[in-house]
């Protein structure tokens, strides 16, 4: 019995993760193809830079607070306030995307030039100026607030001289540097990491049996395309390509 059961899980892993990868679209010039390590979550790219970040964020929030009602346009147009939550979340949330989807990859590797968190800043400073006769203003110190903009948007301006060469990196989804059992998503890992991961949940869940554990794995397999973080570092033999756009 155990060993049909294996087979299921063996073939499941084998389609499901062993044949499949994780994508990031990114610019080349942030990858380490000197080392042996060539994306380490650990060495924050922002860290020179983060404080001067978060106490802007700061007081971009005050403004909100106190009535502005300002609309980032990109490829969408979302209020101030949505993009705040979303570029701070990432900002200090420690870890690199990965998705299973190509297309998206891609898509992020043009438009975000590798860092959303910098274009979603770029974006603020550059709109921001059109809200600066808004009475909100007289609440906050009006002249540290437009000292660091001007500060944020040397800094970035100065990025963009290095030039951008976006590519897509492509590692399978049974890369080590992906387990960790801080991640929900099943299908990833070594099989035996797999594996532990599976039997330990179908158990609990009073699946791990010859006639339910297929229709559990069909269950933990529904999501077409997710997302997921690296927080380990990613070590260059485990890349499968560098697919240059």
């Amino acid at each position: 019995m155990k060993e049909r059961i294996d087979k299921i899980i063996r073939s499941h892993w084998q389609e499901m993760v062993n044949e499949n990868y994780f994508y990031r679209g990114m610019s080349l010039n942030n990858l380490n193809l000197k080392s042996s390590i060539v994306l380490d979550p650990s060495q924050n790219p922002f860290k020179n830079i983060k404080n001067v970040l978060l106490e802007y964020n700061q007081l971009l929030c005050q403004l909100v607070e106190k009535g502005l009602e300002c609309n980032i346009n990109d490829f969408y147009v979302e209020p101030l306030q949505k993009i705040l939550g979303w570029t701070i979340r990432d900002l200090q949330n420690p870890g690199i995307d990965f998705t299973t989807n190509y297309a998206d990859a891609v898509s992020y590797a043009f438009n975000y030039a590798g860092s959303q968190i910098k274009h979603n800043f770029n974006l603020i400073v550059n709109t921001i100026h059109e809200y600066k006769n808004h009475s909100c203003f007289t609440h906050i110190d009006h002249q540290k607030f437009w000292h660091i903009t001007e500060k944020i948007k040397s800094l970035l301006e100065h990025d963009k001289y290095i030039m951008h060469q976006p590519v897509v990196i492509k590692v399978r989804r049974s890369c080590a540097a992906f387990e960790t059992e801080i991640i929900n998503e099943l299908n990833l890992g070594s099989y035996d990491f797999f594996y532990d991961k599976v039997k330990k949940e179908a158990i609990k869940n009073n699946m791990f049996m010859i006639d339910k554990i297929a229709f559990f794995l069909h269950q933990k397999s529904q999501s077409a395309h997710f997302n997921i973080r690296l927080i380990k570092p990613l070590h260059k033999d485990a890349l499968v390509d560098i697919i240059k756009l």
